[in-house]
């Protein structure tokens, strides 16, 4: 049973972005936007955010690989335009309510081109009425031996990317049951909602999966959360995929499926190791 939160204090802490130009976010030391990608999107920190406190955004902005270009100009970063703030969502019509902003989180943008630009800000979530466990017991692991720890972690990998291409739905939402219930009380779901969102991801993989997951290659370590979450990712720019172009899958998740036409959708997954154990969970995408 989920425990249900009045509608009025179903409060979802967001990261509003406006770029034109590559960027990648940052919240709590977790990437948290999909892609090297411009953005123009509100983006749901909820999920990467345990409990009420202070939390760390770090912006990222980078050249447009696909014009070729090797530096961001001032300008392009004085275009950019994010702001921190919170809202309650209608879940019968998806109507966003009583939408806040706390701080606007302003560049300071250099006189010449960069290589690539980066920011930081402090900000407060106070309103929380939830408080989760994650990976906050994880064990650090950023003081295991690296080459060991990505072994380890492309293994667990590899038995995710078989199950997709089975098509096991089943078995992808036992390995995702903490994710999916973590993520009920975040989003705010009720008992029927959950077990909906459980059902129709476990017939998706079954759907979409069985056969069009693309081998795990061109990845590298990646780790996050202060070292309690690790994940592979792809390392490369593309200029097409699938058939698609422009389509760029640099820090993609590495399990990614083909579309069925053309394009395609990665299946990311954030692993921890809780204490005492030798045995990786999927707690967040």
């Amino acid at each position: 049973m989920i425990h249900q939160v009045a509608k009025e204090k179903q409060i979802t802490y967001s990261i509003s972005a406006t770029a034109t130009i590559p960027v990648v976010i940052y919240f709590n030391d977790i990437k948290v936007s999909e892609e090297n990608t411009p953005l123009n999107s509100s983006i749901d920190v909820n999920g990467y955010a345990l409990k009420n406190g202070k939390y760390k955004i770090k912006i990222q902005i980078f050249p447009v690989f696909r014009r070729g270009d090797t530096t961001v100009s001032p300008e392009d970063i004085k275009s950019c335009q994010f702001s921190f703030g919170s809202f309650t969502r209608d879940r019968a019509t998806g109507d966003i309510l009583n939408p806040k902003t706390y701080s606007e989180l302003s560049l300071k943008a250099p006189n010449a081109p960069v290589p690539y630009f980066e920011q930081e800000w402090e900000v407060e979530i106070k309103d929380l009425p939830y408080e989760l466990e994650g990976w906050s017991k994880g064990q650090d692991l950023s003081k295991m031996d690296k080459k060991e720890l990505e072994k380890r972690v492309v293994s667990f990998h590899e038995k995710v990317r078989d199950i997709l291409d089975q098509g096991n739905g089943d078995k992808w939402g036992d390995m995702t049951k903490k994710r999916a219930q973590e993520t009920a009380v975040f989003y705010y779901s009720n008992n029927e909602q959950h077990q909906t969102s459980v059902s129709e991801n476990t017939a998706n993989v079954a759907k979409y999966c069985k056969g069009m997951m693309v081998p795990l290659e061109d990845y590298e370590l990646k780790l996050y959360a202060e070292g309690k979450l690790a994940t592979l990712e792809r390392k490369n720019h593309t200029m097409e995929f699938n058939n698609k172009s422009p389509l760029d899958i640099k820090g993609w998740g590495a399990l990614i499926r083909k579309g069925q036409k053309s394009g395609a959708a990665d299946y990311r997954i954030l692993l921890y190791l809780p204490p005492n154990s030798n045995d990786f969970i999927i707690v967040r995408k």
